[in-house]
Order: C-alpha cells, then structure tokens, then sequence
C-alpha cells in the first residue's frame, strides 16, 4: 500500500517519553504514520523478517538488522512472514544532546533513515543483554528509571554506531558542540541565535544552516526540546511549583510554558507529574 489513508493511521505516542518493547508479530501486524513522529525510533531484529517503505521503495530487515527512524520521518512498517514471526525490539526515545554526532555516524539509505546489520557474536550478545535493561528499567518505578533506562539505551547505540560507524573518526563540528554546551548551561535564560551565533563568530544564518546540517534538526528546535527536557525532569524529580518550573526552564509565563510542553508530551504539566511520580 504506497498511500495511507487516515483509517490506516497509527497513533504515535507522547514524544519526549522513553517507550520500549520487545515484540513477536506475524504477518497483519503493521504501523503507518505519515508524518513520522517527534522522537526517534530504533528496531533491532532478533529473527525473522519486517518490512519498511519510505518513498514508494521497500527495505526487509532481517535476524540481525537494525533499523532507525529520524522525527519527521514516515513510519510504515509491518510483519510479512506468517511461518517465521518477525522478534524485535524496539525504542521510541529523544536522543541526549551527546548521542547526535554518534547518530549521524551511521549509514543512511534516505535522509533519516538508517538500516544497517549489526555484525558479530559479541557485539550481538552485548546488544541484546544492553537493550533486555532498557526494558527492565523503564517498567520499573521509582526516580530515577528514566535515567538508568537512558544508560542502557546509550550503551545499545555505543554498540551499534561502533559496529556500524560509516567514520569512526568523524566528530561533530566544534563549534555546534560549544553552542550546544551553552544551550544546556543556559535553560534558565535561553540565548538568542544571534548571541550563540557571535559565540561562535558566525552569522545567524549561517550558524543555523551549519546546526541543522550537522545534528538533522534546527538550532531554535533542540533549544525548546532541551528546555522541555529539563522541565520533565524537575516535574518528575522535585516538588517545585509548575511556575518555579516555567521560570527555571526560561518560560516568563507559566501558561505559555504548560501550552508548550502538553503541544510536546501530549500532558499538561501537573498531569505528567501525577503520571511520573506515582508509585
């Protein structure tokens, strides 16, 4: 099916939330969002086969493959084996800011979209023992699972960009690391891109073609995500008033601020605490 009709759309869901899974699904199993979503998303196959199409083209991934979807990318994927189920996990997660250049290592075979095979015993073994923690730690409660299932995704992309680097020595332009150090030093009062810009002796413009070339997403984007990112965290970690959260966060009006983060995570900020606090 090359057009997806609006019954044929899956939800997507919340962005900014780590979600993971592991899956056995036969043929009939599938997901179609057109407009991708706001997170990426990561499979990893342990048997059998599943199917992607992105611009009317098809791709299998089999035992072994992994595959990663850029936001904005069109998801349309599905099982099309019924004698061998297609066994996978798979990650919806938003990517600490350290992640992207490791993340622009691997080969694309459309912008945003990364398959590859993972090769070796080791190197699978490792993955699969990394990515069964990632499942431990984000079904568990209590503070700070979120964090200890972020370690264990990180060391799952550590494996695959490592077995799979396209250029291992490739590093991310010096000066979009110093404009992104200054963004995560600076969330309480967010720069402009024209104070970034004269940090790093650019142009605005040309600052902010550099940044979307180099990490896929634009310079005022990540800001409002980091921003958004840490606001979660003081919800989900602290007891401090969505007001106090707003004005750490570079928010002048709490009302502005809970607009922004429910467009993000789907929840109001008093109910994505309730949701992340619980016991």
């Amino acid at each position: 099916m090359s057009e997806l009709s609006r019954q044929d759309e899956t939800p997507a869901p919340p962005a900014g939330l780590l979600l993971a899974g592991h899956f056995v699904e036969k043929r009939g199993y599938y997901a179609r969002r057109r407009a991708g979503t706001r997170d990426w998303l990561l499979f990893y196959t342990r048997a059998g086969e599943g199917r992607f199409r992105l611009d009317n083209q098809t791709w299998k991934s089999g035992e072994h493959g992994v595959v990663l979807l850029a936001p904005g990318v069109p998801h349309d994927y599905a099982a099309v084996n019924d004698s061998v189920p297609w066994d996978f996990y798979w990650s919806h997660f938003w990517p600490r800011p350290h992640w992207i250049p490791w993340l622009r290592l691997l080969p694309q075979v459309r912008p945003g979209f990364v398959m590859l095979s993972l090769a070796g015993t080791a190197p699978r073994q490792r993955l699969q023992g990394a990515w069964e923690r990632v499942l431990l730690e984000s079904r568990l409660p209590g503070a700070y699972q979120e964090e200890l299932a972020l370690n264990a995704l990180e060391e799952v992309i550590l494996l695959i960009v490592q077995s799979n680097a396209k250029d291992a020595g490739r590093t991310l332009d010096p000066r979009i690391e110093l404009v992104l150090q200054h963004c995560m030093q600076q969330l309480s009062n967010p720069p402009s891109i024209a104070r970034l810009a004269e940090l790093v002796a650019l142009s605005p413009s040309r600052l902010a073609h550099l940044f979307k070339a180099q990490t896929g997403d634009s310079l005022a984007a990540t800001l409002l995500k980091l921003r958004l990112h840490h606001a979660a965290r003081l919800l989900e970690f602290t007891g401090l008033q969505i007001r106090e959260v707003a004005r750490q966060t570079g928010f002048q009006s709490p009302f502005h601020f809970s607009h922004q983060f429910k467009l993000y995570y789907g929840l109001s900020p008093t109910l994505y605490r309730k949701r992340h606090t619980r016991s």
